[in-house]
């Protein structure tokens, strides 16, 4: 596994925090600083995107991204 951070309240997109990747356990991603919206991810995991039916890789990015990730605001 290779991790890199990722800041959710960037503007980036990132397939491995979107709802479509199909990772059910989100066993790709991990907090590093939630508070503040840091997290880590796996660039090199595969999954299923069920919007382009096809294996993506994590860092990999389009226009359908929905965050997984739910602030609790």
């Amino acid at each position: 596994m290779s991790f890199e951070q990722f800041s959710l309240n960037s503007r980036m997109r990132k397939c491995a925090f979107c709802r479509h990747w199909y990772d059910l356990t989100n066993s790709c991603i991990r907090p590093k600083a939630p508070n503040i919206g840091i997290w880590e991810y796996d660039t090199r995991a595969m999954r299923m995107c069920l919007k382009r039916n096809t294996d993506t890789e994590g860092y990999f990015g389009c226009t359908k991204y929905e965050c997984k990730i739910v602030d609790g605001k």
